[in-house]
C-alpha cells in the first residue's frame, strides 16, 4: 500500500508555495481562507502564499522552516495557524507570523478548530508501532493527547462535537501473512472509539479495507479517502451511522481512475481524474465535468488575456491536487508543482504558478504570459479573481 498522503481536503490546510525554486519543485500542500479577499497557502519554502482580493504574494514566515508545511487553518484574518516538519506551528496575528511552543517533534499534517481558543493538530505518528498524537490549543498552550492505539495516522477533521483522525494499520493475522487495515478514531467528550480495526479485530469492513489518507466532514457527512492493498483508490461515504462504498468513476469518465477527492462544501464527494477532468457525485452517481486537456496558447491569450483556462476543466500537465479550499462547485485547488487552479463550475484555469518567478521559464511558459497579461488587465479593473464566500463549515 502507498503511503502518499495526498491531503485533499476542503478548506484545508486542506493537506492547497510561494514565488520561489522550492515551492516549484515542492509544490503547494494546503489552502484555507477566511473569505474572497483572505486566502493562504503553503507548502515546501519559508515563505506562505496569501490572496488579498487582487493578488497573490509572499509573506515571509520571518523565522527559520525546515521541510514541509502540509497544514493551515485559521479562525480568521488576524489567527492563522500553520503546521509542518519537526512539530512545526506558526501562529499569523494580522502582522506577523510567530512560531509557537510545541511538545512534539513529529510532523504536523492537520489542523482544524472550532476558534482561535480551540483549535486541533495532528501530530503523525513515526510508523504503525506508534500512537499518533492530537494536540489542542486553548488559547495558553497546546497540550498533547495520544491515541488509544498504534496507526498511522494522515487526516485530520471536526464533524460537530467529534474530532475524527483517519489513517491504516498493519497487521499481522497469521506469521506468514501481513495486511493493513484502515482505521477511523472518533473522539466525543474525551472518550475515544475506534472503528475499522480497533486493535484487535475488525469492527467495520468498509472502514478497514483501505488505508485512508483524508477525511472531511460537512454537516451529517463524512468522507474517507484511501487505497486499498491492490493500490486501487477507494472512497467511502457516510452520511449517518454506517459507510458505504462508493463506485469507480471509470463509467462516468471513461475509465478513468480518482486521483484525489475530497468533500465539498455542500457535502457532495469531488473527485480529480487522472484523464483530466473532475466528477461530482450527485444523486448516487458520478457526473464527470471536463476532459481532454487543451490550454490556451499565448496566440489566444493577445486576443483575449482573461480567458486562460484549462477548456472543459481539463487537468492534465497541472500536477496532482493536494488541496482545496471554497463553497461548493466554485473552489480554489493547489497542486505538488506549485500551481493554484481555480474551478467554476465545469471550468477551470490556472491563477498562479510558481515556476513563474524563474524569469527565464516567465518568458517561454505560455502559462506565465496568460497571467502576466492577466494581472495587467486586472490593474485596469480591480478587483480581481473575487473569490465566492466560502463555506462556514469547519475545516477537516
Amino acid at each position: 500500500m502507498s503511503q502518499t498522503r495526498r491531503a485533499l481536503v476542503l478548506g484545508a490546510g486542506l493537506v492547497l508555495g510561494a514565488v520561489s525554486a522550492a515551492h516549484a519543485q515542492g509544490g503547494l500542500r494546503a489552502i484555507w481562507g477566511s473569505g474572497p479577499a483572505d486566502v493562504w497557502a503553503v507548502g515546501s519554502a519559508s515563505t506562505a502564499l496569501h490572496f488579498d482580493g487582487q493578488a497573490w504574494t509572499q509573506v515571509p514566515f520571518g523565522v527559520p522552516v525546515s521541510g514541509y508545511l502540509s497544514a493551515v487553518w485559521g479562525s480568521g484574518p488576524n489567527s492563522v495557524f500553520v503546521g509542518g516538519e519537526e512539530g512545526t506551528i506558526l501562529r499569523w496575528n494580522g502582522r506577523a507570523w510567530t512560531r509557537m511552543t510545541v511538545p512534539t517533534d513529529r510532523a504536523i499534517v492537520a489542523l482544524a478548530g472550532r476558534s482561535a481558543l480551540n483549535v486541533y493538530a495532528l501530530a503523525q505518528s513515526y510508523n504503525d508501532r506508534e500512537a499518533p498524537t492530537l494536540l489542542h490549543w486553548d488559547g495558553r498552550a497546546w497540550t498533547p493527547t495520544p491515541l488509544p492505539l498504534p496507526f498511522q495516522a494522515n487526516a485530520l477533521s471536526l464533524a460537530g462535537a467529534s474530532v475524527l483522525v483517519a489513517g491504516f494499520v498493519m497487521n499481522d493475522p497469521t506469521p506468514d501473512q501481513r495486511r493493513a487495515f484502515g482505521v477511523l478514531a472518533r473522539r466525543v467528550a474525551a472518550r475515544w472509539a475506534m472503528t475499522g480495526w480497533n486493535g484487535r479485530l475488525v469492527t467495520d469492513r468498509v472502514v478497514a479495507g483501505a488505508g485512508w489518507y483524508t477525511v472531511g466532514a460537512v454537516g451529517p457527512a463524512i468522507l474517507l479517502t484511501g487505497e486499498r492493498e491492490d493500490g486501487e483508490r477507494a472512497l467511502a461515504l457516510s452520511r449517518g451511522a454506517t459507510f458505504t462504498l462508493l463506485p469507480p468513476v471509470g463509467a462516468a469518465a471513461a475509465g478513468s481512475r480518482v486521483t484525489a477527492a475530497f468533500l465539498a462544501a455542500d457535502g457532495v464527494p469531488v473527485a480529480f481524474l487522472d484523464q483530466g477532468g473532475l466528477a461530482r457525485y450527485l444523486g448516487g452517481a458520478w457526473v464527470a465535468a471536463g476532459g481532454g486537456a487543451q490550454m490556451m496558447q499565448a496566440p489566444q491569450l493577445a486576443q483575449n488575456p482573461m480567458a486562460f483556462a484549462l477548456e472543459a476543466a481539463a487537468w492534465s500537465d497541472i500536477g496532482n491536487t493536494n488541496a482545496a479550499w471554497g463553497p461548493s462547485s466554485d473552489f480554489l485547488a493547489v497542486t505538488d508543482n506549485g500551481r493554484i487552479i481555480r474551478v467554476q463550475g465545469s471550468g477551470a484555469r490556472i491563477v498562479y504558478d510558481a515556476s513563474c518567478a524563474d524569469p527565464r521559464m516567465a518568458g517561454i511558459n505560455p502559462v506565465c504570459q496568460g497571467l502576466a497579461q492577466q494581472q495587467g488587465v486586472a490593474s485596469q479593473q480591480a478587483p480581481r479573481l473575487v473569490l465566492p464566500m466560502p463555506s462556514r463549515r469547519v475545516k477537516p
